[in-house]
């Protein structure tokens, strides 16, 4: 999984693609980071060139701690299909 940022106003983007396995821990920390860093109101996963899903959750029980809005975009293929049937729209906006 690769993964960098864009801040803008009060929200932060991170765009992501490849895989997104439990072998990505190390950068989830670090975009776990960034966010807490940066201290956004809103936080946007740009989805366009993910592969698949996995760690997603996790990156997200930690900003719903801190009152923060998770949307994930550009959401398609294989992984538009996930979203559906695991109906993620329960836990994230998706644009």
């Amino acid at each position: 999984m690769q993964h960098s940022f864009n801040l803008h106003d009060l929200s932060l983007t991170v765009q992501i693609s490849g895989r997104m396995t439990h072998a990505d821990h190390k950068s989830f920390r670090e975009i776990l980071g960034r966010v807490n860093e940066t201290n956004p109101r809103r936080v946007v996963f740009d989805l366009a060139k993910v592969e698949f899903l996995g760690m997603l959750l996790i990156v997200r029980d930690a900003c719903v701690q801190e009152n923060r809005t998770i949307v994930l975009k550009n959401v398609t293929g294989q992984v538009e299909k996930l979203t559906k049937i695991a109906k993620l729209s329960k836990y994230f906006e998706i644009e």
